[in-house]
């Protein structure tokens, strides 16, 4: 354990925890203009990327080798790494695996879509009203394995600075441009402008993912892969919208895919397509 000269936070009532388990509602974090940001892999991209944001850390005080190698490397940003009991930590950070951070919201974009000349750096992965924390933060995370330009979160998609969100993009959210709050038509009407294709996700497609691949959509530029909400998947007036709908073949008995399940599919088989 590291050394630390801040007192230990103890109290579940203090002023400071009440504040730190309230940044899990999107309306506080907006009103104090922070964000909470959960585990060792998110915390250490934040440190790596956005360092002048940084608040406060937070360090359970049985926290595990890897946090603290993430503290150790905040006390050369700040001075402000505070002990945290293993019963306090649980209360605001539930998943923090013993460590967590606050931060300014200025550490993530706060635009609704990219600039034109942004926009042509490559294919974009699109969230149509993905509702679910987790799913939002994982497709972050594949389309920054898969080397995509950025992701576009859509309005009515979970809100990105969610913790939930930050920790299951496991840092993502801190190096690939994340967009959030755009309407579909928006985006419809600027990829247009800008000669772009628009791809949506349908089971009921009649071109299936490999055929897309091998077609000379899956290279344009900028191309845009749009995956619908969880339970009901694009509307009809989304799909109206795309220039071309796909579908992931299936050969079992499973009626759908998860959507971040199949985000990892489609990202990778059309990343792979436009790198050969």
């Amino acid at each position: 354990m590291l050394n630390l000269r801040l007192d230990t936070i103890d109290n579940p009532r203090s002023q400071r925890v009440r504040t730190l388990v309230n940044l899990s509602r999107r309306s506080f974090r907006l009103k104090h203009g922070l964000l909470l940001v959960e585990g060792s892999q998110s915390c250490a991209e934040l440190l790596r990327f956005y360092p002048e944001a940084i608040r406060d850390v937070y360090l359970c005080t049985d926290a595990p080798s890897p946090a603290i190698q993430v503290a150790r490397t905040a006390l050369g940003i700040t001075r402000w790494v505070h002990p945290v009991a293993p019963s306090v930590m649980k209360l605001f950070a539930p998943s923090a695996q013993g460590i967590a951070v606050t931060a300014d919201l200025s550490a993530l974009p706060r635009e609704e879509l990219p600039s034109a000349e942004v926009l042509k750096e490559g294919a974009w992965a699109v969230c149509a009203r993905v509702q679910d924390p987790g799913n939002l933060g994982t497709i972050i995370r594949i389309a920054d394995a898969c080397g995509l330009a950025g992701v576009l979160a859509l309005s009515g998609c979970a809100d990105v600075s969610s913790p939930k969100v930050i920790r299951a993009s496991a840092g993502s959210l801190f190096h690939l441009p994340v967009y959030s709050g755009a309407a579909f038509a928006d985006l419809a009407r600027l990829s247009e402008e800008n000669g772009g294709c628009l791809v949506g996700l349908a089971g009921k497609a009649t071109v299936d993912l490999p055929s897309f691949t091998a077609s000379n959509n899956a290279t344009a530029s900028p191309l845009f892969i749009c995956l619908g909400n969880e339970a009901q998947g694009l509307s009809n007036e989304e799909i109206a919208l795309c220039n071309q709908t796909i579908a992931i073949p299936m050969w079992g008995r499973a009626e759908s895919l998860n959507v971040a399940t199949a985000a990892a599919i489609a990202l990778h088989a059309i990343a792979s397509a436009r790198t050969r």
